[in-house]
């Protein structure tokens, strides 16, 4: 291992030094201030037992310093696996613009601590555990949360031939995912499509009429729409019904759509087509409180596009989820790139998944959900848009480092 001592007026000329002389897989082993200057003392070419031993040594004398009631020190301490980084400054006083950039100097190294760490944590898998690896890169791929990911690969053996490791988490992964097993427009009844705005409900409503109308006639079937807020809205379902010749029906209010649905009673498939709306929107509480105001028992079904980001569906889905929900339906998968965002948040909770789209025909661009078919689906579309994660994201995302918030 080689070791050197740094000196520099700011940590950020420090780390700049540190790299341009030994490299980008140099270790800072820790930091202090000397005078006026800034002391660094980074390895390469290190043992990573050396370097968690040293670590350990480090922190219990910082544990010592932090405990004693006159110390004015800082110090960060992180715990990864065995190894414990610490970074122990001496006192500093100076004006409140010095402080800031002390701290902002003392975030990038723990920054650069962790991702050091991370990596080392992602070298020793690759080589004790390639087939694991393999599997959390797949699964990367795909766009998988995560945690879900670690978990998939945990489950798989650490026996498992390369071949085996291809398919084995797909199939993990594919009973996972949640879906109806019945086809609920076969099933007749009332159903209604919530969701935010742009993400299809219109279109899709359209296609479980048509769906519905193929295997029994339009005879007993009838559309209503509550979007009282959008026009434009409104003529769309109108026009889909005129062309599938279904009666179209409007309700303003809760007294309203509790009327039209006891005229309604007669009909074996009722589909109501809810306005779209933000999930901070102030008005979701009334349309839900319309929707619970419907006697007859009701199947509601949040609608969310399948290229929308993992983050945004689950705000979508605890927002809408205030409302017993039946499942959901995913759709643009035709516009997605990735749908392992969309395949881990109905996972994560338990959502299941009836119908995905990827089209705007009617009705041919709908489909009952399959788990094996969306997993197929997932990995057409990593073939189709191929981006292969370099060593550095994939330590980052799963090396078991818990990331500081700069």
């Amino acid at each position: 291992m080689k070791i050197k001592r740094f000196l520099a007026k700011s940590m950020r000329e420090a780390i700049r030094l540190v790299r341009e002389e030994q490299g980008p897989d140099a270790v800072i082993l820790s930091n202090r201030r000397v005078g006026s200057e800034i002391e660094v003392v980074a390895a390469v070419d290190y043992d990573v037992s050396l370097i968690q031993q040293v670590q350990r040594q480090a922190a219990q004398e910082a544990k010592e310093v932090f405990e004693t009631p006159a110390a004015e020190k800082v110090v960060i301490e992180k715990s990864v696996a065995a190894a414990v980084p610490v970074i122990t400054p001496e006192p500093i006083k100076t004006d409140n613009i010095e402080i800031t950039q002390v701290r902002e100097e003392l975030s990038d190294i723990r920054r650069l601590m962790e991702r050091q760490l991370a990596g080392l944590i992602w070298k020793d898998l690759k080589q004790s555990q390639p087939e694991r690896v393999a599997v959390l890169s797949v699964l990367n791929d795909i766009g998988l949360d995560n945690e879900l990911a670690r978990q998939i690969a945990g489950e798989v053996p650490e026996d498992t031939d390369s071949e085996r490791a291809r398919f084995l988490p797909l199939g993990l992964l594919s009973r996972r995912i949640p879906v109806l097993k019945d086809d609920p427009v076969l099933e007749g009844g009332v159903i209604a499509l919530i969701g935010p705005t742009g993400v299809g409900k219109t279109t899709t409503l359209a296609k479980l009429a048509a769906r519905y109308a193929e295997n029994f006639g339009t005879r007993d079937l009838a559309l209503v729409t509550t979007d009282h807020y959008r026009i434009g809205a409104q003529e769309q379902l109108f026009t889909y019904g005129r062309l599938l010749g279904i009666p179209v029906h409007t309700a303003s209010n809760s007294a309203e759509l509790a009327e039209l649905m006891t005229r309604l009673s007669d009909r074996k498939m009722v589909l109501i087509d809810t306005a779209g709306m933000a999930p901070r929107d102030v008005n979701l509480a009334a349309q839900f409180s319309e929707l619970q105001g419907i006697s007859k028992p009701i199947k509601t079904f949040l609608v969310m596009a399948a290229n929308s980001q993992a983050g945004s569906l689950n705000e979508i889905v605890n927002r809408f989820g205030t409302t017993p929900l039946t499942g959901c339906i995913l759709t643009k998968l035709d516009e997605s790139t990735r749908i392992g965002g969309a395949l881990s948040v109905a996972i994560s909770h338990n959502l299941p998944i009836a119908f995905t789209t990827d089209g705007q025909k009617v009705p041919e661009d709908l489909q009952q959900a399959k788990a094996d078919r969306l997993v197929i689906r997932a990995m057409q579309l990593v073939r189709q848009c191929p981006s292969e994660a370099e060593d550095t994201t994939l330590a980052v995302k799963f090396s078991g480092v818990t990331y500081a918030n700069a």
